[in-house]
């Protein structure tokens, strides 16, 4: 078959995956539901973590869909062939049905029988096993690949770095892989793969989820390593605190500690115990602390008490250290380790414009029928050719697409300078900047958010947010053209000496908006020159600092389904249902939420602020609610009953044609319950498990949507 548009693409992979009983599920929205650890989706299986972890699926163990996806990592890598921030990402899975064998010969037929890939210019990546985290090499999928006619030659066996996905979080399901590459060279593909060699490109990777990532529940620090005569040392904790953990125990003489260091140690985060000399009653003290006896290490100032260790192969792990350096060491090997999950996965995941891109030959994403009418319109306004000015039309064309899909989503982000807000407004400005450099006229952006509007009416979100997206890209263009011309003044301050220093460079990229390259531009007609080795060693800096903070922002576990969490969970429903009863508005709808083991956060719409006295008595009713332990039952009907049911959607939300519906009974309802929600959980069972309920913020983000911030405790 004739494979060339994205469309052509996307129909084939779903309808082959159909055609083995898989059931199609659509594209969830770009902002992940209830997921602290990730500001966007960046993979396929986001919106899957609770039946990746057991939970059942409404439409079966085997399913398929096509993934609206956001990454920022590669950010500064757009502008080469085939890096993008928004993509598109087909994928199949199976819930705890298939495995490898069936996973990765529907790999082959589809790449060899329906896209018409000759297997000789294909090449597999296997995972080479990691012995100190105790995962084994995959023989078995280089031994099913070599069945179907892939040459051992041809199998490269390659390290976590390279073979290994996930958790997506800190925590969370995860595997080796096998990755499918094509030969792209002019020439013939050599005997042997080289994974290093360019010409090999990655078309396609199957994830063998059959591990979870998970974090110790308690550290045991021996007494001696955390003081020094009598006093907390400073830079174990600093150490300790990097780790976010609030079950660091503390082993020591309890009297000797009390006399020494209590007023040092009153105010952390952790307990003090006398550290167990029998297995009794290491037993006692893990079902004392709630804790699970296979998550524990013991961190001892040479050997000391460690013995009890021995006897506990399972429950304790044992590591020495003198220093905060060796302390910093032993946690960030031990902290995390790698358990056998309870359901064994497979997530696979294939690019569509990477693929189109080796369909057409052109191995160029940007020429390929998702980004061919941004470029041909850039080209257009630009009075320029696209071989002429290729990075700068890909990153325009890239970031004005994803922004324009972040736009349109239904959960309403809009610039700002915080989490999506931030991304996106940094999104926008970067293809300003880089409009700029091409001769893009203001107003711009606008026409090219009609162009993917326009080439993308499968999202209909993007056609029912039009307005929104149009006004909201005038109204950043408008604020940052205004920032530019602060830019221009700074230029003409840093320009009058003979070199433009490093330092000024960067200032003016990172705080008025100048990509190096218009620096660079403006210094030659000034005939000044840049140090242009000082500005890169500045922004390599900037770089680290930022990955340094993103990595400490979303370091926590993927789909947190702890204790709290589902308290909160179900929280959500009853506040969901209150806020229509006192408010005395049957409209009222879901428009987003957000739930962390600390807190959950609730945006629907409403025109004003609530009052204070409007406020408590939302309180009040779901207190009540909670205090008369009603039970909360899941049930899996079709969506157009779920609907009929009434139960509530969040509005412009794509759900499945099967939805788990959970529902909180209530007898003294007319109805017989309280609250119902199409939702994937996770919940209580009953709500007295809950607690108390507090709302401690109400506030407005965005025209016509209110955002509540409560906790239970």
């Amino acid at each position: 078959m004739g494979i060339s548009t994205r469309r052509d693409l996307i129909e084939a992979f779903i309808n082959f995956f159909k055609s083995k009983k898989h059931k199609e599920i659509p594209s969830a929205s770009l902002i992940p539901e209830n997921d602290p650890t990730v500001l966007f989706t960046t993979a396929g299986m986001h919106p899957l973590v609770p039946f990746l972890q057991g939970e059942k699926h409404p439409l079966g163990r085997r399913l398929t869909s096509v993934q609206k996806c956001l990454r920022t990592g590669d950010i500064d890598e757009v502008g080469d062939s085939v890096h993008h921030t928004f993509f598109e990402m087909l994928g199949n899975w199976s819930l705890g049905d298939y495995w490898k064998k069936e996973a990765i010969e529907f790999s082959f037929e589809f790449l060899t029988k329906v896209l018409g890939f000759p297997k000789e210019r294909l090449a597999i990546s296997c995972f080479a096993g990691d012995g100190e985290r105790g995962i084994p090499k995959d023989d078995e999928s280089a031994e099913i690949w070599e069945s179907l006619g892939v040459p051992r030659e041809r199998i490269a066996f390659l390290g976590m770095r390279n073979n290994w996905w996930g958790p997506a979080g800190e925590t969370g399901p995860c595997g080796p892989d096998t990755e499918m590459f094509y030969w792209v060279g002019e020439d013939e593909p050599p005997e042997r793969f080289d994974p290093s060699d360019e010409r090999w490109v990655e078309i396609w990777n199957d994830v063998f989820m059959e591990y979870e990532r998970k974090k110790l529940d308690a550290i045991f620090i021996d007494e001696k390593l955390l003081f020094r005569e009598g006093r907390l040392a400073r830079d174990i904790w600093d150490v300790l605190e990097q780790f976010k953990t609030k079950k660091f125990l503390v082993v020591g003489s309890l009297e000797e500690f009390k006399k020494s260091a209590i007023d040092d140690f009153s105010h952390l985060a952790v307990e003090v115990v006398e550290f167990p000399k029998t297995s009794e009653e290491l037993e006692n003290l893990f079902d004392e602390k709630k804790l699970s006896p296979a998550l524990a290490l013991f961190v001892s100032f040479g050997n000391t008490n460690a013995k009890l260790a021995d006897k506990f192969p399972e429950g304790l792990r044992k590591a020495s250290a003198t220093t905060a350096h060796e302390l910093n060491e032993v946690l960030e090997k031990n902290v995390y380790f790698y358990a056998k999950a309870k359901q064994r996965n497979v997530d696979t995941g294939m690019g569509v414009e990477r693929t189109l891109s080796v369909l057409d030959g052109s191995c160029d994403d940007y020429l390929t029928d998702s980004f061919l009418p941004l470029i041909r319109e850039i080209e257009k306004l630009s009075g320029k050719s696209y071989e002429e000015k290729k990075r700068e039309m890909r990153i325009i064309a890239d970031h004005l697409r994803a922004a324009v899909f972040i736009l349109g989503d239904e959960r309403g982000v809009r610039p700002s300078n915080v989490q999506q807000g931030y991304v996106l407004r940094r999104l926008i400005r970067r293809a300003i900047r880089y409009a700029k450099l091409i001769g893009l006229e203001k107003g711009f952006a606008t026409a090219l958010a009609k162009v993917v509007i326009a080439h993308y009416p499968d999202y209909q979100e993007l056609a029912r947010n039009h307005k929104f997206i149009v006004e909201e890209l005038e109204l950043e263009e408008e604020r940052f053209l205004r920032t530019l011309e602060k830019g221009l003044k700074k230029f003409n301050e840093v320009a009058q000496g003979e070199v433009i220093s490093g330092k000024d460079a960067f200032l003016l990229f990172q705080s008025y908006g100048f990509p190096i390259e218009m620096t660079l531009e403006l210094a030659n007609e000034r005939g000044v020159k840049v140090d242009l080795e000082a500005y890169n060693e500045e922004f390599r800096r900037h770089q680290e600092l930022s990955r340094t903070a993103s990595r400490g922002m979303f370091k926590s576990g993927l789909a947190d389904e702890s204790e709290k969490t589902r308290k909160l969970h179900t929280a959500t429903h009853l506040l969901n249902e209150a806020l229509r009863k006192v408010l005395g508005d049957e409209n009222i709808k879901q428009k987003g939420s957000n739930i962390t083991p600390e807190r959950l956060r609730f945006d629907f719409n409403f025109p004003r602020k609530l009052t204070k006295e409007e406020i408590e008595k939302i309180e009040e009713l779901v207190n009540e609610k909670i205090a008369q332990g009603l039970e909360v039952v899941r049930e899996e009907m079709p969506l157009g009953q779920a609907m009929e049911s009434g139960a509530q959607a969040e509005f412009g939300a794509r759900y499945p044609e099967v939805v788990s519906v959970y529902t909180i009974l209530d007898p003294s309802d007319p109805r017989g319950w309280f609250s119902k929600e199409i939702c994937t959980g996770p919940h209580v069972k009953n709500t007295a498990e809950i607690g108390k309920f507090k709302i401690v913020k109400e506030e407005s983000v965005a025209a016509g949507i209110r955002r509540i911030k409560a906790v239970v405790e």
